[in-house]
Protein backbone atom coordinates (compact mmCIF):
# COMPACT_ATOMS: atom_id res chain seq x y z
CA UNK A 1 0.00 0.00 0.00
CA UNK A 2 1.38 3.85 -0.84
CA UNK A 3 0.19 6.60 1.26
CA UNK A 4 0.16 9.93 0.34
CA UNK A 5 3.01 11.94 1.69
CA UNK A 6 2.89 16.01 2.53
CA UNK A 7 5.49 18.55 3.46
CA UNK A 8 3.35 21.92 4.04
CA UNK A 9 4.49 24.38 6.34
CA UNK A 10 0.96 26.51 6.94
CA UNK A 11 -1.37 26.61 9.74
CA UNK A 12 -3.82 23.73 8.90
CA UNK A 13 -0.60 21.30 8.25
CA UNK A 14 0.73 22.54 11.91
CA UNK A 15 -2.73 22.13 13.56
CA UNK A 16 -2.91 18.13 11.96
CA UNK A 17 0.86 17.55 13.21
CA UNK A 18 0.26 18.79 16.90
CA UNK A 19 -3.12 16.52 16.82
CA UNK A 20 -1.43 13.32 15.71
CA UNK A 21 1.45 14.08 17.88
CA UNK A 22 -0.90 14.54 21.00
CA UNK A 23 -2.56 11.00 20.17
CA UNK A 24 0.47 8.98 19.61
CA UNK A 25 1.82 10.36 22.76
CA UNK A 26 -1.55 9.36 24.93
CA UNK A 27 -0.43 6.11 23.20
CA UNK A 28 3.12 6.14 23.76
CA UNK A 29 4.15 8.27 26.67
CA UNK A 30 0.83 8.87 28.67
CA UNK A 31 0.59 11.95 30.25
CA UNK A 32 3.59 13.78 27.74
CA UNK A 33 2.94 17.63 27.05
CA UNK A 34 0.71 17.92 24.19
CA UNK A 35 1.89 20.78 21.28
CA UNK A 36 0.07 24.09 20.56
CA UNK A 37 -0.60 24.13 16.76
CA UNK A 38 0.63 27.72 17.10
CA UNK A 39 3.66 26.67 18.69
CA UNK A 40 4.44 23.92 16.19
CA UNK A 41 4.28 26.66 12.89
CA UNK A 42 6.66 29.33 15.47
CA UNK A 43 8.65 25.91 15.33
CA UNK A 44 8.85 25.67 12.03
CA UNK A 45 9.09 29.20 10.82
CA UNK A 46 12.00 29.77 12.99
CA UNK A 47 14.13 26.25 12.92
CA UNK A 48 16.54 25.88 15.35
CA UNK A 49 20.20 27.67 15.10
CA UNK A 50 22.64 25.57 13.30
CA UNK A 51 19.72 22.97 12.26
CA UNK A 52 17.54 22.17 8.95
CA UNK A 53 14.71 20.57 9.89
CA UNK A 54 11.87 18.95 7.27
CA UNK A 55 8.52 18.03 8.26
CA UNK A 56 6.08 15.38 7.06
CA UNK A 57 2.74 14.24 7.20
CA UNK A 58 1.30 10.39 5.30
CA UNK A 59 -2.50 10.38 4.80
CA UNK A 60 -4.28 7.56 3.46
CA UNK A 61 -7.14 9.47 1.49
CA UNK A 62 -8.01 12.50 3.68
CA UNK A 63 -6.84 11.06 7.06
CA UNK A 64 -3.55 11.88 8.49
CA UNK A 65 -2.20 8.76 9.54
CA UNK A 66 1.10 9.79 10.70
CA UNK A 67 4.42 12.41 11.03
CA UNK A 68 8.17 12.53 10.68
CA UNK A 69 10.84 14.59 11.12
CA UNK A 70 13.99 15.18 9.50
CA UNK A 71 16.82 17.30 11.44
CA UNK A 72 20.60 17.90 9.93
CA UNK A 73 23.27 20.34 11.53
CA UNK A 74 23.94 22.66 9.33
CA UNK A 75 27.43 23.40 11.46
CA UNK A 76 28.47 20.57 13.24
CA UNK A 77 27.83 16.89 12.29
CA UNK A 78 27.47 17.00 8.51
CA UNK A 79 27.57 13.42 8.04
CA UNK A 80 24.46 13.01 10.07
CA UNK A 81 20.62 12.67 10.05
CA UNK A 82 18.27 12.53 12.91
CA UNK A 83 14.45 10.53 12.23
CA UNK A 84 11.56 10.43 13.72
CA UNK A 85 8.41 8.59 13.48
CA UNK A 86 5.27 8.71 15.08
CA UNK A 87 2.34 6.20 13.07
CA UNK A 88 -0.78 6.30 14.75
CA UNK A 89 -1.62 3.18 17.10
CA UNK A 90 -4.42 1.53 14.66
CA UNK A 91 -2.03 2.32 11.49
CA UNK A 92 0.92 0.11 12.52
CA UNK A 93 2.25 -2.60 10.72
CA UNK A 94 0.51 -1.83 7.73
CA UNK A 95 3.58 -0.16 5.89
CA UNK A 96 3.28 3.35 7.19
CA UNK A 97 6.51 3.62 8.77
CA UNK A 98 8.77 1.71 5.99
CA UNK A 99 7.73 4.43 3.47
CA UNK A 100 8.43 6.72 5.39
CA UNK A 101 11.53 5.45 6.40
CA UNK A 102 12.24 5.22 2.51
CA UNK A 103 12.09 9.00 2.28
CA UNK A 104 14.33 9.51 5.00
CA UNK A 105 16.47 7.46 3.24
CA UNK A 106 16.28 9.10 0.59
CA UNK A 107 16.38 13.08 1.73
CA UNK A 108 19.16 12.04 4.33
CA UNK A 109 21.72 10.91 1.27
CA UNK A 110 20.25 14.44 -0.66
CA UNK A 111 21.29 16.29 2.11
CA UNK A 112 24.87 14.46 2.05
CA UNK A 113 24.08 12.65 5.08
CA UNK A 114 25.76 8.64 5.55
CA UNK A 115 24.24 7.91 9.34
CA UNK A 116 20.95 8.28 10.38
CA UNK A 117 20.16 8.48 14.22
CA UNK A 118 16.87 7.86 16.13
CA UNK A 119 15.44 6.95 19.19
CA UNK A 120 12.05 5.19 20.57
CA UNK A 121 10.46 4.19 23.57
CA UNK A 122 12.55 1.99 25.77
CA UNK A 123 12.02 -0.22 28.65
CA UNK A 124 14.67 0.22 32.02
CA UNK A 125 14.07 -1.32 35.32
CA UNK A 126 10.86 -0.20 36.96
CA UNK A 127 10.05 2.53 33.77
CA UNK A 128 7.41 0.50 31.08
CA UNK A 129 7.62 1.17 27.22
CA UNK A 130 3.86 1.56 26.74
CA UNK A 131 4.44 1.21 23.43
CA UNK A 132 4.61 -2.43 23.39
CA UNK A 133 7.61 -2.56 21.96
CA UNK A 134 6.61 -1.17 18.42
CA UNK A 135 9.18 1.46 18.74
CA UNK A 136 12.36 -1.03 18.85
CA UNK A 137 10.98 -4.01 16.70
CA UNK A 138 10.44 -0.97 13.89
CA UNK A 139 13.91 0.42 14.34
CA UNK A 140 15.91 -3.19 14.39
CA UNK A 141 14.10 -4.15 11.27
CA UNK A 142 14.95 -1.25 9.44
CA UNK A 143 18.69 -2.21 10.20
CA UNK A 144 19.46 0.40 13.46
CA UNK A 145 21.58 -0.74 15.62
CA UNK A 146 22.11 0.60 19.69
CA UNK A 147 23.66 3.39 20.59
CA UNK A 148 24.42 2.59 24.08
CA UNK A 149 22.73 5.53 25.10
CA UNK A 150 19.64 4.72 27.24
CA UNK A 151 18.00 8.26 28.83
CA UNK A 152 15.24 8.58 31.27
CA UNK A 153 12.82 11.31 30.96
CA UNK A 154 11.77 12.46 34.85
CA UNK A 155 9.06 14.98 35.60
CA UNK A 156 9.03 17.00 39.41
CA UNK A 157 5.47 17.79 40.67
CA UNK A 158 5.33 21.32 41.83
CA UNK A 159 2.52 20.50 43.90
CA UNK A 160 4.23 17.78 45.88
CA UNK A 161 7.58 19.84 46.34
CA UNK A 162 9.02 19.68 49.47
CA UNK A 163 10.77 22.75 50.60
CA UNK A 164 12.84 21.71 53.69
CA UNK A 165 13.97 19.23 51.44
CA UNK A 166 15.45 21.84 49.24
CA UNK A 167 16.29 23.99 52.15
CA UNK A 168 18.24 21.12 53.37
CA UNK A 169 19.95 20.83 49.46
CA UNK A 170 20.61 24.61 49.65
CA UNK A 171 22.35 24.73 52.95
CA UNK A 172 24.65 21.49 52.21
CA UNK A 173 25.70 23.60 48.40
CA UNK A 174 26.25 26.81 50.02
CA UNK A 175 28.76 24.83 52.70
CA UNK A 176 30.30 23.57 50.04
CA UNK A 177 30.45 26.77 47.64
CA UNK A 178 31.86 29.46 49.70
CA UNK A 179 33.73 31.81 46.75
CA UNK A 180 30.86 31.38 44.44
CA UNK A 181 28.41 33.97 43.71
CA UNK A 182 24.79 33.10 42.35
CA UNK A 183 23.70 35.60 38.82
CA UNK A 184 20.35 35.33 37.57
CA UNK A 185 18.71 36.49 34.78
CA UNK A 186 15.52 35.64 32.27
CA UNK A 187 16.08 35.46 28.77
CA UNK A 188 19.08 37.62 27.48
CA UNK A 189 22.69 36.51 29.28
CA UNK A 190 24.31 39.66 30.43
CA UNK A 191 27.20 40.82 28.12
CA UNK A 192 29.84 40.53 31.06
CA UNK A 193 28.60 36.57 30.88
CA UNK A 194 27.71 35.45 28.15
CA UNK A 195 31.13 34.66 26.31
CA UNK A 196 31.26 32.31 29.75
CA UNK A 197 27.85 30.93 28.71
CA UNK A 198 29.22 30.28 25.28
CA UNK A 199 31.77 28.16 27.06
CA UNK A 200 29.86 25.89 28.57
CA UNK A 201 27.42 25.60 26.38
CA UNK A 202 29.92 24.35 23.93
CA UNK A 203 31.16 21.83 27.32
CA UNK A 204 27.68 19.68 26.93
CA UNK A 205 28.55 18.05 23.68
CA UNK A 206 31.79 16.95 25.04
CA UNK A 207 30.77 16.37 28.95
CA UNK A 208 27.13 14.51 28.54
CA UNK A 209 27.11 11.09 27.94
CA UNK A 210 27.20 10.19 24.11
CA UNK A 211 27.21 6.58 24.19
CA UNK A 212 28.49 5.65 20.51
CA UNK A 213 26.45 8.20 18.52
CA UNK A 214 30.10 9.93 17.70
CA UNK A 215 28.99 13.39 18.06
CA UNK A 216 31.16 16.69 17.09
CA UNK A 217 31.62 18.81 19.71
CA UNK A 218 29.47 22.04 19.50
CA UNK A 219 31.23 24.96 18.29
CA UNK A 220 29.38 28.16 20.24
CA UNK A 221 30.63 31.26 20.99
CA UNK A 222 28.96 34.28 21.85
CA UNK A 223 27.14 35.25 18.56
CA UNK A 224 25.71 31.80 18.64
CA UNK A 225 24.23 32.27 21.89
CA UNK A 226 22.24 35.58 21.15
CA UNK A 227 20.95 33.57 17.83
CA UNK A 228 19.52 31.01 20.41
CA UNK A 229 18.09 33.50 22.45
CA UNK A 230 16.39 35.27 19.89
CA UNK A 231 14.94 32.44 18.28
CA UNK A 232 13.38 31.47 21.73
CA UNK A 233 11.95 34.44 21.90
CA UNK A 234 10.32 34.05 18.53
CA UNK A 235 9.23 30.69 19.26
CA UNK A 236 7.47 32.48 22.09
CA UNK A 237 9.64 31.05 24.78
CA UNK A 238 10.90 31.89 28.16
CA UNK A 239 13.69 31.16 29.65
CA UNK A 240 15.41 31.45 33.36
CA UNK A 241 18.72 31.08 33.90
CA UNK A 242 20.88 31.03 37.54
CA UNK A 243 24.68 30.45 37.68
CA UNK A 244 27.17 30.56 39.91
CA UNK A 245 30.02 32.95 39.34
CA UNK A 246 33.62 32.15 40.58
CA UNK A 247 34.00 35.59 42.51
CA UNK A 248 37.87 35.47 42.19
CA UNK A 249 38.61 35.12 38.60
CA UNK A 250 34.73 36.64 37.97
CA UNK A 251 34.07 33.46 35.42
CA UNK A 252 30.54 31.98 35.36
CA UNK A 253 31.36 27.94 36.27
CA UNK A 254 27.89 26.40 36.66
CA UNK A 255 24.83 27.06 34.62
CA UNK A 256 21.02 25.58 34.22
CA UNK A 257 18.22 26.66 32.52
CA UNK A 258 14.11 26.15 32.44
CA UNK A 259 12.00 26.88 29.54
CA UNK A 260 8.43 27.54 29.39
CA UNK A 261 5.92 29.75 27.04
CA UNK A 262 2.32 30.44 26.76
CA UNK A 263 1.31 27.72 24.81
CA UNK A 264 2.07 25.23 27.81
CA UNK A 265 1.42 27.53 31.06
CA UNK A 266 1.10 24.89 33.01
CA UNK A 267 4.37 23.02 31.98
CA UNK A 268 8.17 23.82 31.76
CA UNK A 269 11.54 21.74 30.91
CA UNK A 270 14.40 21.84 32.68
CA UNK A 271 17.24 21.97 30.31
CA UNK A 272 21.04 22.72 30.36
CA UNK A 273 22.60 22.18 33.88
CA UNK A 274 26.50 21.98 33.64
CA UNK A 275 29.37 22.11 35.45
CA UNK A 276 32.67 23.47 34.45
CA UNK A 277 35.09 20.36 35.55
CA UNK A 278 37.91 22.47 37.18
CA UNK A 279 35.03 23.71 39.34
CA UNK A 280 33.42 20.72 40.40
CA UNK A 281 33.51 19.07 44.05
CA UNK A 282 31.71 22.50 45.44
CA UNK A 283 28.33 20.77 44.91
CA UNK A 284 27.44 24.05 42.07
CA UNK A 285 24.71 21.65 40.24
CA UNK A 286 22.85 21.12 43.44
CA UNK A 287 23.22 25.30 44.04
CA UNK A 288 22.49 26.66 40.80
CA UNK A 289 19.29 24.06 40.38
CA UNK A 290 17.55 24.68 43.50
CA UNK A 291 18.56 28.54 43.25
CA UNK A 292 16.82 28.13 39.66
CA UNK A 293 13.85 26.76 39.95
CA UNK A 294 12.95 29.07 43.43
CA UNK A 295 13.45 31.84 41.23
CA UNK A 296 11.55 30.31 38.07
CA UNK A 297 8.54 29.39 40.60
CA UNK A 298 8.19 33.08 42.31
CA UNK A 299 8.04 33.63 38.40
CA UNK A 300 5.67 31.43 37.09
CA UNK A 301 3.22 30.21 39.39
CA UNK A 302 1.18 28.80 37.48
CA UNK A 303 3.18 26.10 36.34
CA UNK A 304 2.18 22.64 37.43
CA UNK A 305 4.92 20.36 36.09
CA UNK A 306 8.75 20.28 35.62
CA UNK A 307 10.23 17.52 32.86
CA UNK A 308 13.89 16.85 32.54
CA UNK A 309 16.04 14.48 30.08
CA UNK A 310 19.60 12.51 31.58
CA UNK A 311 21.54 9.74 30.21
CA UNK A 312 20.87 6.89 32.62
CA UNK A 313 24.24 6.81 33.47
CA UNK A 314 24.66 10.44 34.24
CA UNK A 315 24.02 9.46 38.04
CA UNK A 316 25.79 12.84 39.34
CA UNK A 317 22.72 14.51 38.20
CA UNK A 318 20.15 11.69 38.54
CA UNK A 319 20.75 12.25 42.28
CA UNK A 320 20.22 15.71 42.43
CA UNK A 321 17.28 15.48 40.76
CA UNK A 322 16.11 12.84 42.79
CA UNK A 323 16.90 14.52 45.45
CA UNK A 324 14.10 17.08 44.71
CA UNK A 325 11.86 15.30 43.57
CA UNK A 326 12.06 14.87 39.99
CA UNK A 327 11.03 10.77 39.07
CA UNK A 328 11.09 8.57 36.65
CA UNK A 329 8.56 8.66 33.87
CA UNK A 330 9.74 7.21 31.08
CA UNK A 331 12.93 5.78 28.98
CA UNK A 332 14.19 6.11 25.68
CA UNK A 333 17.15 3.96 23.19
CA UNK A 334 18.94 5.77 20.92
CA UNK A 335 20.03 4.16 17.60
CA UNK A 336 22.01 4.56 14.89
CA UNK A 337 22.63 3.30 10.87
CA UNK A 338 24.61 3.79 8.07
CA UNK A 339 22.65 4.58 4.93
Amino acid sequence: MTFRITSDLDAASAAVWARLHGQVADHDRPGWQHMDPEAVLRQWKYQWVGRQTEYYIAWEGEEPIAIMEISVGTRENLDKAQVSIDVMPQWRRRGVGRQLFDLAVERSKALGRNKILSHTAWSLPGILAHDGGAGPAFAQTMGFESANLPEVMRRLDLSTVDNDVLDGLLSKAKDKSSGYAVRQWIDTAPDDLVDDVAYLDGRLSTDAPMGDLDMDADQVDAARIREVEQTMKKRGRKNYHTGAVHVETGRLVAWTTINTGPDTPEHAWQFITIVDPDHRGHRLGALVKVENLRFFQANEPAVERIDTFNAAENSYMISINEDMGFRAKFAFANWKRDV
